[in-house]
């Protein structure tokens, strides 16, 4: 049987959570980078989104979405658009990384 892993390193120590399907692993993984980025609402948002290099100085560019209701009704490869948004904001971090593979469970 099939499952997705999401794992998650944070100052040096590790964790992960087991999902039925990917989109589980997904929007677990979103939520964890929405939470290590400070992303609460749509301000917090914009202003995460946009401090983080790549853009000209004053300008501003529309956040990938952090809603995790909204999230929910989206399918797959939207999450992963949106996963690869947010994800990209963590790699300057060395103390911060996250995964999502997929496993078998067996007997």
């Amino acid at each position: 049987m099939p499952i997705w892993v999401f794992m998650v390193r944070y100052e040096g120590e590790m964790a992960c959570t087991t999902h039925f399907t990917e989109k589980g692993a997904m929007l677990a993984a979103i939520g964890d980078m929405l939470e290590y980025l400070g992303v609460e609402d749509e301000e917090d948002a914009q202003r995460v989104y946009n401090s983080y290099g790549g853009i000209a100085e004053g300008e501003q560019i529309e956040s990938p979405a952090w809603d995790q209701e909204k999230m929910r009704k989206m399918n797959i490869n939207e999450l992963n658009g949106i996963f690869g948004e947010w994800v990209e904001k963590t790699w300057d971090s060395h103390e911060y990384d996250v995964e999502i593979t997929k496993t078998m469970v067996r007997a």
